[in-house]
């Protein structure tokens, strides 16, 4: 896996892999190489919503999900789509992907609480959260999801200016 990760990085960023893995190591000691990759989605999330944010439309809001899959000895970690049980308040009746328990459903009623606001509004701020600041290319604020919701600015900005134009939403 990790040869893997590393010739796709190189043909994503070319010369900028190596900085960019050693800066990940920085920034996420023992990081497992299939990490890489997840995180490598983020620079894609980011890419968009700057573009989102230049054209001065509707506000532009981002998170990270970053609650951890407690199953399988933590193999998983949270993998893609790992927030649609939460998003739809069902972290209870999918314990098999959640593992169930007061946790996840606390975390479920914050998260599905987002999305129903910014359904009805645009905004998907709510007193179950913290404020959750629209987001700009200078700070870069991100929700943080987990059993302590925090807001983020510029989180990763080391890695993600690494990559600078290499980072794209393709």
């Amino acid at each position: 896996m990790k040869k893997f990760a590393e010739e796709y990085l190189k043909k994503k960023y070319g010369d900028k892999a190596a900085a960019y893995i050693e800066e990940f190591g920085r920034m996420f000691p023992g990081y497992k190489p299939g990490d890489l990759l997840d995180f490598n989605v983020r620079t894609n999330v980011i890419a968009q919503a700057k573009l989102k944010a230049e054209q001065k439309g509707a506000p532009v809001y981002v998170y990270l999900f970053a609650w951890q899959m407690p199953l399988f000895d933590g193999v998983y970690k949270s993998i893609h789509c790992m927030e649609i049980p939460f998003v739809f308040n069902n972290a209870l009746y999918d314990a098999k992907m959640t593992g169930g328990g007061p946790e996840a459903q606390a975390l479920a009623d914050k998260v599905s609480q987002a999305w129903i606001n910014f359904a009805k509004t645009g905004n998907p701020n709510h007193p179950g959260l913290p404020e959750w600041p629209v987001f700009t290319d200078e700070k870069r604020s991100t929700m943080n999801f987990d059993n302590e919701c925090v807001v983020k600015d510029n989180q990763d900005t080391k890695l993600l200016d690494i990559v600078g134009n290499s980072a794209s939403i393709f």
